[in-house]
């Protein structure tokens, strides 16, 4: 049985850790946290700073308690805290929420997208492999 509150979205975004001095990418994300793969341990129940790459928005800083590790032991499962009464804090996860609140947009826009390949209107397309 689920038992999130809210959707998970499959995003790849940068994220590091400032006080580990950790990069790691998210597998995914919802408003109320996200699954960031590293490959170093984090204590749960650690609260941590998390600096995050939000496409054409930027940077912004999160403040949020690992919730989990991952089973296999590749990642965090990390639930963000809006701290009230720290209006900076508060105002990046507001701008956090704005974004993940338009991802249902982005994938409705993708399935359009791999409907057309499969109907042979489009072609897949993608990048070349890097030398």
């Amino acid at each position: 049985m689920e038992r999130r509150r809210s959707k998970r979205y499959p995003i790849n975004l940068r994220v590091y850790f400032p006080e580990h001095k950790l990069w790691g990418s998210t597998k995914n994300i919802s408003v109320d946290g996200c699954f960031v793969t590293v490959n170093k341990h984090i204590t749960e129940g650690f609260l941590a700073d998390i600096l995050i790459e939000l496409p054409i928005i930027g940077v912004i800083l999160l403040k949020g308690y690992v919730h989990h590790t991952g089973a296999r032991g590749d990642g965090l499962g990390m639930q963000f805290v809006q701290v009230r009464f720290a209006k900076e804090e508060s105002a990046y996860y507001s701008l956090y929420t704005d974004y993940v609140k338009l991802l249902p947009e982005h994938e409705a826009i993708r399935t359009r997208y791999l409907d057309e390949v499969h109907k042979g209107i489009l072609k897949l397309q993608t990048f070349p492999i890097q030398e």
